[in-house]
């Protein structure tokens, strides 16, 4: 029996290595390919294949010329993006290439436009009457005291297209906020959460000095949502997590009704809008108990393993949906809630294999 043939763009990244994860224990039947365009990530040689590739972004003609031959190469049946920068471009490869579409793990390019974007996010779900979090990208001295009129200080300011929490502030005067929407490309949201943790912060910064170490990320609920190629809504997974360490997480599954209805009407919003394969919702609660999405993401995510140890498995079945094949060794029922453990393992990849890739722009494990 031919085994199923899977590209796993980016492999080596958190998201690549969460995917690889989930399908150890069934790879009898899997052919896996990555990509990287890091030849010495360790996490890439776990795959049967490894090709060496231009940056997504930075050299997009060039990635399409190496993509495109490697799927025709290796026969893939599926490819799977772990970057932004993948699924932006798969879904914009989508459109040109109609042939190739049933075999990328994305949608249309404009869907791709708006979950990456997190103020055409807020005009869409204000279209669509979805909960997400008051927001504002531009606007003058009138516009921005407004907006703070209405939900106070803290306010959170971060990058229209962002990802991993990199390059998110709170602001809590006028003059910050004046500051940060004269930059070009960012977006000002509510601070979702108490506001009274970040005041009594900031008060005691003078006295007790600035920790090493602090975030303000609270609780969040993770929704993910698969919309298969008919468009359908295949499942939707919500779990909820805080960081309780630098290191570890502690993780369970959401089974809040308000949870699974937003992951099914934004399931259905972005299947009509052309979007396919993986949905992530992010949420967090408002002072007032409010459920609010703040940001999308088209891809699975670092919390993909924390959903399998759970009992989730959201890999296999978009599998299933995109390529018709079932994956053996589905995982067990698993507890309600865990605390993940976040080990950082001195592992470096060998040095023969980078060098393998480099010089060939293919490793293949010896035979």
């Amino acid at each position: 029996m031919a085994k199923l043939r899977l590209l796993i763009l980016s492999a080596g990244t958190q998201v690549g290595q969460n995917v690889l994860t989930t399908l150890a224990r069934r790879r009898r039947a899997l052919e896996l390919i990555a990509t990287s365009s890091v030849a010495r990530e360790p996490a890439i040689f776990d795959a049967d294949t490894v090709y060496l590739v231009p940056p997504t972004a930075a050299e997009p003609d060039a990635f399409e010329h190496r993509l495109v031959d490697i799927i025709a190469r290796e026969s893939v049946d599926l490819v799977i993006p772990c970057r932004d920068d993948d699924v932006a471009f798969l879904s914009s490869l989508r459109g040109r290439r109609p042939d190739l579409a049933p075999r990328l793990l994305c949608g249309s390019a404009g869907a791709a436009r708006v979950i990456a974007d997190k103020w055409l996010s807020a005009e869409f779900c204000a279209r669509h009457d979805l909960p997400f979090a008051p927001s504002i990208a531009e606007g003058g001295a009138y516009e921005r005291a407004e907006f703070a009129r209405r939900h106070g200080y803290p306010l959170v300011a971060k990058p229209r297209r962002g990802y991993a929490s990199q390059d998110v502030y709170l602001i809590s005067n006028d003059a910050q906020f004046e500051r940060v929407l004269a930059r070009e490309g960012w977006v000002v949201q509510k601070y979702l959460g108490d506001p009274r943790g970040v005041a009594e912060y900031l008060a005691e910064l003078e006295t007790g000095g600035i920790p090493l170490y602090h975030t303000f990320q609270g609780l969040k609920h993770s929704v993910q949502v698969l919309i298969a190629p008919d468009g359908s809504v295949a499942h939707v997974i919500c779990t909820r997590n805080a960081l309780v360490m630098r290191r570890s997480k502690w993780v369970e599954a959401d089974r809040e009704p308000a949870s699974l209805e937003i992951g099914a009407r934004c399931g259905r919003a972005f299947a009509a809008a052309g979007w396919r394969g993986p949905l992530n919702i992010q949420c967090q609660r408002a002072a007032d108990g409010a459920l609010l999405i703040h940001e999308f993401n088209g891809r699975f995510t670092g919390a993909t393993v924390d959903r399998w140890l759970l009992g989730f498995d959201e890999v296999g079945p978009a599998i299933e949906c995109f390529t018709g094949v079932r994956l053996d060794g589905e995982p067990a029922s698993a507890p309600a809630a865990l605390e993940v453990f976040e080990s950082l393992v001195a592992r470096g990849a060998d040095p023969r294999n980078v060098e393998a890739l480099v010089r060939d722009g293919v490793w293949r494990p010896s035979r």
